[in-house]
């Protein structure tokens, strides 16, 4: 028979957090730091321990702790978390640091804002895992990154790639960076718009109709405005980042996919290999059918991943 070695867990319970020492020999658990003693059994991925002089206690494993099933049972929603208590005082929440699911790897989101339903759509419903991504790829592209996700999910898909990220809206660029910074030198960004040109473009936090558009994303446009972003050309982004080929173009844009496709497109398509893009069509009549009509030459149309469109260069 083989014994193994005693596992050292951290565990959450709502009166104390601390280490249980899980008996490999045998089915025996003891607290490292108050010395209670107890069996432990595991159930359906949870710790269960049941104690000699007192209750039965259920952890739930998340990333490398065990958390007590009656915090789970009372952690806020945080689409509606906006609030703390300490010290008897209620307190304003605005950021708060989450860890990507499944990886030991933390995004910072801004409460009460277009950030969360970013975070679902990118981790939770995996809007950009299409099915027709490549095993590898070592250069992507991700065009209007807002404050990383998207980045940060292809990032840890492909360790090896190098990634240019391009976002205009200076609150969102500064969260990008700090949510790629434990990515290193790998992640290349610009705080810029990418346009039909080299320029300006002005920057706008409301649609035609004068709808805000919170943190999804600013529009951009030729028009005056009092907020100007610098615009490039993907073609000049991609000489300034010494990018040869693109093995992966994420775009989301917020209507400047019109701009970018019906501009003379063909330097930099030839050298791209899969497009994921969401169109918007709700901000700019036609927007859908401008990128078809692009890539219809070169590119074959896939199956949908999430709101995403799916485009892969032609064989041959």
């Amino acid at each position: 028979m083989t014994i193994g070695p005693t596992k050292r867990v951290e565990a959450i319970h709502p009166h104390w957090t601390g280490h249980l020492l899980l008996s490999g020999a045998d089915d025996s658990v003891t607290h490292e730091g108050l010395g209670t003693l107890g069996r432990y059994e595991f159930l359906d991925g949870n710790l269960i321990v049941h104690w000699n002089d007192f209750g039965d206690d259920v952890f739930i494993h998340l990333k490398d702790k065990y958390v007590h099933k009656t915090i789970i049972e009372r952690s806020p929603d945080l689409g509606r978390f906006c609030t703390v208590v300490f010290e008897g005082r209620n307190l304003l929440a605005s950021q708060i640091k989450v860890f990507v699911p499944e990886r030991s790897y933390q995004v910072c989101l801004r409460l009460l804002t277009s950030d969360l339903p970013i975070f679902n759509q990118v981790f939770l419903q995996s809007d950009y895992n299409s099915r027709h991504l490549p095993e590898s790829a070592r250069s992507i592209v991700d065009l209007g990154a807002n404050i990383g996700l998207s980045t940060v999910f292809f990032a840890l898909k492909y360790p090896q790639a190098r990634i240019l990220s391009v976002e205009p809206d200076p609150g969102n660029f500064s969260l990008l960076l700090t949510n790629t910074a434990a990515l290193g030198s790998r992640i290349q960004t610009e705080e810029a718009a990418v346009w039909k040109e080299d320029g300006m473009v002005s920057l706008h936090t409301e649609d035609s109709s004068g709808r805000a558009l919170g943190h999804w994303g600013a529009q951009v446009s030729c028009s005056s405005g009092q907020d100007q972003v610098g615009a490039y050309k993907l073609s000049t982004l991609l000489q300034k980042v010494g990018m040869e080929a693109v093995d992966i173009l994420k775009v989301d844009i917020e209507g400047a996919e019109v701009e970018l496709f019906e501009a003379d497109s063909t330097g930099w398509l030839s050298r791209t290999k899969l497009i994921l893009i969401e169109t918007h069509d709700r901000f700019r009549a036609g927007a859908e059918r401008v990128v078809r009509t692009a890539l219809e030459e070169q590119f074959e149309e896939l199956d949908r991943s999430g709101e995403c469109l799916v485009f892969r260069k032609k064989s041959g």
